[in-house]
């Protein structure tokens, strides 16, 4: 293997932004690409970068030639990209993380898009960090011993090969990834989380069970509802204060989109649009605070089974969070036991989900701490739960102990998802049942 100079690692540099119709791209865009290199990218055209990054982004990328030569290839693998499926939602990820014109957020989300493409590739594109960095210093560039143009022709061209024999697309994970490139920054964060969502997926199919809750009894309510006033009903009367989804349909009709500011726009200002306004009422909604518990053994050494438990455990929250839907729920997940090996960085990264998720507030995990410990988790002024295998001596106890066999382990994949969601179904059906009791 030869490695390129320095003098020929910037004439490739500068040939393909010219190709691509750049003369010279701003840093965080020339920064970006350079960390692509030092990740093993060698052969990703730079040039390739700035126009990705021009698709999705509100700011200027670099400084670009007069005119734009026809670079065919590129063109159509760009294009490919762009009607590629599940790419339609990219753009809004730009948009509602302000990627778009953020460039530091931006960065992170066009690594995690670019890693699923197919490896751009090329056998004579193979230079070291140090030669990349000298090759900037270069001021006058004299091209020679390496032929950019029929490199470019070459790597375009296994790249468009690569890309239809792969029937390449982004998928439901992939979008969830791209648009959360903080909660990816390791590889085997990665890892763990398709272990997590394979999982969770099957479990879905298990738990889609629908449970009728009891009305709470005055007791119940009296010791831990919390009043609210919602609205209920239909509406009741016009105003002139209200938010967008109350407008009064024929409002609309003051829109003219051929003016810069029309009556609509008026009329919102002057506060003079017109609103229903609807019944309101109280309702009382229960403080319910859940401990879900899990006592560790030599099973969860296994990444596959630890992946498999926290999905379990979110799956099971979640359900339990949509089930009583109208009360304030929070969950505490709680291990202890044995401490498999990677369990700290599998807490880690399930924190960080929650957080990306928005669910941080209302599940938490805590771990190694002891009942009495874990019983300070819990709210007093709210009704209290504990799903684990033994009672606990506070809360009331639903038995639930999630499986740790080798009979388990040894079962496929599917049927592992059923005896799970079974667990879960079986465990909130026994508390909607009780739900509405003293003790």
């Amino acid at each position: 293997m030869r490695f390129l100079y320095p003098d020929q690692i910037a004439h490739w540099y500068k040939r393909s932004l010219q190709k691509s119709g750049y003369k010279e791209l701003y840093a965080f865009a020339r920064d970006f690409w350079k960390d692509l290199v030092r990740r093993g990218s060698y052969a990703v055209p730079p040039g390739f970068v700035a126009r990705l990054m021009e698709c999705y982004m509100s700011v200027p990328v670099g400084e670009k030639e007069p005119t734009r030569l026809d670079f065919t290839a590129e063109n159509e693998y760009i294009e490919k990209i762009r009607v590629a499926e599940g790419a339609d939602r990219l753009e809004g990820i730009f948009l509602l993380t302000g990627a778009d014109r953020d460039t530091a957020v931006a960065q992170g989300i066009f690594q995690q898009i670019i890693e699923r493409l197919p490896p751009f590739q090329h056998d004579e594109l193979v230079f070291s960090d140090s030669d990349l960095e000298k090759s900037f210093a270069i001021g006058h560039i004299v091209p020679g011993g390496f032929d950019v143009e029929t490199a470019l022709e070459k790597i375009y061209a296994r790249a468009l090969d690569d890309f239809d024999r792969t029937e390449f697309r982004f998928y439901a994970d992939d979008i969830f990834e791209i648009g959360h490139p903080s909660l990816f920054e390791r590889p085997a964060d990665r890892l763990f989380f398709r272990r997590m969502t394979r999982t969770m997926k099957g479990l879905g199919l298990w738990t889609r069970s629908v449970f009728t809750l009891k009305e709470e009894s005055s007791w119940v309510v009296a010791k831990y509802g919390e009043p609210q006033v919602l609205p209920l009903g239909g509406y009741d009367e016009l105003s002139n204060k209200g938010n967008l989804s109350s407008l009064v349909p024929s409002e609309l009709a003051y829109i003219d989109e051929s003016l810069a500011f029309d009556l609509f726009d008026y009329k919102l200002i002057e506060n003079q649009l017109t609103y229903f306004k609807r019944d309101s009422g109280a309702v009382f909604r229960i403080r319910r605070d859940i401990l879900i518990k899990v006592s560790l053994s030599e099973f969860f050494e296994h990444e596959r089974h630890l992946g498999m438990l926290f999905a379990w455990c979110f799956n099971f929250a979640e359900k339990l969070i949509e089930t009583f839907v109208k009360d304030m729920v929070e969950v505490v997940i709680a291990l202890d036991g044995y401490k498999p090996s990677s369990l700290n960085e599998a807490c880690e990264f399930f924190r960080h989900f929650l957080r990306e998720k928005r669910l941080d507030k209302r599940i938490r995990l805590v771990t190694g701490l002891k009942d009495e410990m874990v019983g300070k988790e819990l709210r007093e002024n709210s009704q209290n739960w504990v799903f684990a295998a033994r009672e606990t001596g506070f809360g009331k106890h639903v038995g639930v102990d999630f499986p740790q066999s080798d009979e388990f382990a040894g079962l496929p994949g599917d049927e592992q998802e059923r005896i799970m969601g079974s667990l879960i179904n079986e465990a909130i059906e026994r508390m909607v049942m009780n739900a509405d009791c003293q003790s």
